[in-house]
């Protein structure tokens, strides 16, 4: 029996111009008229997504946010809200420090205004894909409190060389990860989306058995670790597609909604080969 279903955001349910597909509010409330609950999981921070539920159809549907990677959750009709770990301040200023030199910009989100050090095409693209104010600033200046992410906005052909950078430096404090092709975020190690979600699957007494979980990026692998039932859609990153246990067809294609109404019978899993 299915008690849980999670999905990432950015590529899984959400395309271009933030657009999402009136067949995944549709696909949702399926599953909570099945009494299944509901969790998006994603990269962004709660407090830069949470207006956006209302126009994606997801306002009423939503049980759980999973933000930051991981390192925070909220649940919505409570309105509680978790901070798993976070990076300290002197630990940030490091991490601008190594990785500005090779082009990267340091970035810093504070409710729905995205600070950035300085405006680039890419910078801009950011804001606009998370629906955020964008303005400029002295990010070491601004920085005043733990951040339970923290990321680097960069042109999407120097994500090869950041990537390699990061293997090449690591730091026990951190660990650094591509989550868009334009983003390397940075969470105290031990930290992934997998964190929070195991959070919420302890506090509803679910097991992996009873979760299907939907990512496309290596950032998602830590949570299908946690379900039975690990599917990436087609446009997904090599690591991710070879780590899910089915596939489901790209979001472009509405692969979420098809692949559950392809799946799910109520809150029962069809046994069949994985697709991949």
């Amino acid at each position: 029996m299915i008690r849980l279903v999670a999905t990432d955001l950015d590529g899984t349910i959400i395309s271009g111009g933030n657009r999402c597909d009136g067949s995944v509010a549709e696909a949702v409330r399926k599953l909570h008229n099945a009494g299944i609950l509901f969790a998006l999981c994603t990269g962004r921070p709660v407090s830069s997504m949470r207006h956006m539920l209302a126009g994606w159809g997801l306002e009423d549907l939503t049980d759980y946010i999973v933000g930051s990677n991981g390192g925070e959750v909220l649940e919505t009709k409570s309105g509680r809200m978790e901070t798993m770990k976070a990076l300290d301040t002197e630990t940030v200023r490091d991490i601008i420090d190594l990785y500005e030199p090779l082009g990267l910009i340091p970035a810093l989100y504070e409710g729905r205004i995205l600070y950035v050090q300085r405006q680039t095409e890419d910078t801009l693209r950011v804001a606009d894909r998370v629906d955020v104010e964008h303005r400029t600033g002295e990010i070491r200046k601004l920085l005043k409190t733990p951040q339970v992410k923290y990321m680097m906005i960069l042109d999407p052909a120097l994500m090869e060389t950041a990537e390699r950078f990061a293997a090449e430096h690591p730091d026990p404090r951190y660990i650094a990860f591509k989550t868009a092709p334009d983003l390397l975020e940075m969470t105290e190690a031990g930290l992934d989306k997998g964190t929070g979600l195991f959070w919420v699957m302890k506090e509803n007494g679910i097991r992996p058995e009873e979760v299907i979980v939907f990512g496309d990026n290596s950032n998602d692998i830590p949570m299908f670790r946690c379900a039975e039932f690990s599917v990436c859609m087609k446009n997904g990153s090599s690591d991710a597609l070879e780590a899910a246990v089915y596939h489901a067809p790209s979001v472009e294609e509405n692969g979420f909604a098809d692949w559950l109404d392809g799946h799910l019978q109520g809150n029962m899993i069809k046994r069949e080969e994985s697709g991949k």
